[in-house]
């Protein structure tokens, strides 16, 4: 159970996943197919309603279809969800060391984006697949959120820790 509380663990299995995710062809990753058995005619009100521009193509119902624009967030939330993960981590591992609190935070950002940039990189090397900057500002949004929530929670820790010793007096 120690093990599973270790961020250097799992801070390894999403970088394999990572990896193991860019090297794979859109083809084979797609969701698409599977999403489509389903009846989606209570959210399509919804959908009818979104429309915008990613990455330089409109990302709207009529477009990509309902099952099509379901995948597409699913696939933009996972970016944001894992960089959340990895930018927390990141933060537990570095509070390790002897860094300001506040380094602490910008360097767990720095290595979650350096992550981002290299991982679009990778993928750019695999068929099928193409780096967008919008990916890259989508983990970086994640990681940062990830950063200040994590960050935040060991401040107040520290701040609970720190008020509780206020006043004491060690017997010798």
């Amino acid at each position: 159970m120690r093990l599973l509380k270790n961020e250097f663990i799992w801070i390894t299995l999403i970088l394999i996943g990572l990896f193991l995710s860019s090297a794979t062809p859109y083809s084979d990753q797609s969701i698409v197919s599977p999403l489509e058995r389903f009846n989606w005619s209570w959210i399509e009100p919804t959908l009818a309603n979104v429309q915008f521009d990613y990455a330089g193509k409109e990302i709207s119902l009529d477009t990509l279809g309902t099952a099509g624009l379901i995948e597409f967030f699913m696939r933009k939330t996972a970016h944001v969800v894992t960089f959340l993960a990895l930018g927390a981590l990141f933060v537990k591992a570095i509070s390790r060391t002897n860094l300001h609190g506040g380094l602490n935070l910008l360097f767990a950002w720095a290595l979650a984006n350096t992550v981002a940039i290299f991982d679009e990189y990778h993928q750019s090397l695999t068929p099928e697949r193409t780096a967008l900057l919008e990916d890259v500002l989508l983990d970086s949004t994640g990681a940062a959120a990830g950063v200040i929530l994590f960050g935040g929670l060991l401040f107040l820790r520290s701040k609970r820790k720190n008020s509780k010793r206020a006043g004491y007096v060690a017997l010798r």
